[in-house]
């Protein structure tokens, strides 16, 4: 659904995109926008957004909804409504690329990032672009199994394929695949869209690690996103308690930012559990010890409650 808002001409002047998500899992609720880092209401104004906020309460009542979530990034200078709580902070990195590769490689740590990327060169890793289904199926064996070492839910095939189908033909899905001896070995899928070019998802098999096999894709994607023309590179975002990433992300020369999500009235049930919540670290333990066949077979059912 959207909720608009329309001018005297009719002309949608504000809106707010978002989807029902209906699970006996965890809950039925209004999300904006589900699967996203965020999705920032396009209102003009404060005033706009409580209009809008008004009307999705009346929804919330008729669906029936426990609540909405509203997923913002840029526009949280207008999310001034006391109607809308604040929970769980996450952090996005931003890097700046409209200088130009040479000029944006310039910000890259020297020990971390560069000196991994000149080893994963020498130990003969390379980086290609993926241009079939069939590398999308490479990809995602190698994402199966990092989700699983992770003890995250493993994402269906069928999520990837039906963005590789609707959104590879219009140039906004990219897929990296780095390799050793023609054998992929890690791979990280891009989205573009207008002037950002963001990191989605990210896989590697652990036993090459220590050949830096991500830290040439990514500097691979960065350059590709150079070339291109876009103006920003998205490492996407990350839980603030995971300091070990925040730390990666921020030694390519990007820089954070809050990333709250707000709720009315407030969140409830399983999606309210924090990382270090007993039962969501019992969960990664167990889903790091089943067997990948199990481990895919929950995902199928699982995800889909999980937007």
């Amino acid at each position: 659904m959207c909720f608009i808002i329309e001018d005297e001409s009719c002309n949608i002047r504000s809106a707010i995109p978002c989807f029902i998500v209906k699970s006996g899992l965890t809950g039925t609720r209004i999300v904006s926008l589900p699967f996203s880092s965020y999705c920032d209401p396009l209102v003009a104004d404060e005033g706009d957004l409580t209009r809008l906020l008004d009307r999705m309460i009346v929804e919330l009542g008729s669906i029936p909804a426990s609540y909405y979530e509203l997923r913002a990034f840029r526009r949280v200078d207008l999310l001034k409504e006391s109607r809308l709580k604040p929970h769980s902070s996450h952090k996005i990195h931003i890097l700046d690329i409209s200088g130009g590769f040479e000029n944006v490689k310039q910000g890259f740590h020297r020990d971390c990032i560069v000196r991994s990327v000149k080893k994963a060169e020498r130990c003969g890793v390379t980086v290609r672009q993926g241009c079939s289904e069939e590398d999308l199926k490479r990809f995602y064996a190698i994402h199966a199994r990092t989700r699983k070492h992770q003890g995250f839910p493993i994402q269906p095939y069928r999520f990837f394929k039906n963005m590789w189908e609707m959104l590879y033909p219009q140039g906004y899905f990219t897929v990296l695949l780095a390799e050793l001896d023609e054998k992929p070995i890690a791979g990280i899928v891009l989205f573009k869209f207008r002037d950002t070019v963001s990191f989605e998802h990210g896989a590697s098999i652990a036993k090459y690690l220590s050949v830096r096999p991500n830290h040439l894709a990514l500097w691979a994607g960065i350059e590709m996103a150079c070339s291109e023309g876009y103006q920003y590179f998205d490492f996407g975002k990350t839980t603030s308690d995971n300091k070990g990433l925040l730390e990666f992300k921020r030694r390519w020369g990007a820089k954070m930012y809050d990333l709250p999500y707000f709720y009315y009235p407030e969140i409830k049930g399983a999606m309210s559990l924090e990382q270090n919540d007993l039962k969501y670290r019992l969960f990664r333990a167990v889903q790091r010890h089943i067997p990948l066949s199990l481990a895919k077979t929950i995902g199928k059912v699982a995800y889909r409650h999980l937007g």
